[in-house]
């Protein structure tokens, strides 16, 4: 909605400044034409019937000298992108009179009464004598064009075309209001608005607990399916953890026992080797222990021999002493 309420608002800004810079043209194609028609004094072989206005590709729509024709549509488009700009700024508005105002119908009649009576008022002050028939159409399209506008943008384009189309951009925007300042209507129409407001809550509420129970169902049955596959992941994980802890197992096992296999192989090898340095270190000890033997049995001869030695001798001496002894006596 708002984009097309902004695309709306831009086709009304650029026809509003079109219409806008022609009515200022066919101004300025009137104050030409009166400065033309003053300096002339009326006399229409002195001056041109048809002036031109500052912008040369808009003089077209400057056909009557009351300017009617031109304010009549550049007015009708402001109302038009005012209306537009309200609705984009989210304001209500009036649904009877919208986008214009109230009484615009009546005043683009009255405009265009006014440029009829105009053009035929402008027919007075030209020299009756010096008045050609240039003049005189131009004073006709200026009381002819001007009606014809306004006949045509109320009747044809206002009322049938312009205000339905809006009223229902406002409707559809909610942006309505037809209060006229009738009470009991404004009460009425409260009470039946509040009557809507509530069909619209409960049928919304009834859509929220449809969609809030439709929500709980598919949150329960993902959560549901969630669950079932961490579920399946989690026993395959741990098969897949147990069938990799048997193996681990199994692998310790086997280089257990190898490595057992290994240390008992290492043992009985340095057990044997223990055994035969220590049979060695054994011979070798009765060896030595034969030898010290021998060698104190050797010595204990020498000894026993050199006692008996001593002994013999001291025998000797003990005979001599004694063969002495009995010498003396």
């Amino acid at each position: 909605m708002k984009r097309k309420l902004g695309t709306l608002f831009g086709v009304a800004v650029v026809a509003s400044s079109v219409c806008v810079l022609a009515f200022v043209n066919n101004l300025a194609a009137i104050v030409n034409w009166w400065r033309a028609f003053l300096a002339a004094e009326g006399d229409s072989s002195r001056f041109a019937a048809k002036a031109s206005g500052f912008v040369s590709w808009l003089d077209w729509t400057a056909v009557d000298y009351s300017a009617v024709t031109t304010l009549i549509p550049a007015l009708g488009c402001v109302c038009l992108t005012v209306s537009l700009y309200r609705m984009l700024r989210g304001r209500r508005a009036q649904a009877d009179d919208f986008p214009f105002f109230r009484g615009s119908d009546q005043l683009n009649v009255a405009l265009g009464l006014f440029g009829t009576l105009w053009g035929i008022i402008v027919i007075g002050y030209f020299k009756l004598d010096t008045v050609s028939m240039a003049d005189l159409m131009q004073c006709l399209h200026t009381a002819l064009f001007s009606t014809l506008t306004a006949v045509v943008w109320v009747f044809m384009i206002d009322r049938p075309l312009v205000r339905p189309y809006f009223q229902r951009l406002l409707k559809e925007a909610e942006l309505a209001e037809t209060d006229t300042g009738d009470l009991s209507a404004a009460v009425e129409r409260l009470v039946v608005r509040l009557g809507e407001a509530s069909d619209a809550f409960d049928a919304r509420q009834k859509a929220a607990d449809a969609a809030f129970r439709k929500r709980q169902e598919d949150f329960e049955k993902a959560f549901e399916a969630r669950f079932q596959s961490y579920e399946d992941a989690a026993q395959k994980r741990l098969a897949s953890y147990e069938s990799a802890q048997a193996a681990r197992q199994a692998d310790y096992a086997s280089s257990a026992e190898a490595r057992q296999k290994a240390a008992d192989a290492a043992f009985e090898k340095r057990m044997s080797a223990y055994e035969a340095a220590f049979e060695a270190r054994q011979k070798e000890y009765h060896e030595f222990f034969l030898r010290r033997i021998a060698e104190l049995e050797k010595r204990a001869d020498e000894e026993r021999s050199r006692a008996d030695a001593e002994q013999e001798r001291a025998d000797r001496v003990v005979k001599k002493l004694g063969a002495v002894a009995d010498a003396l006596r």
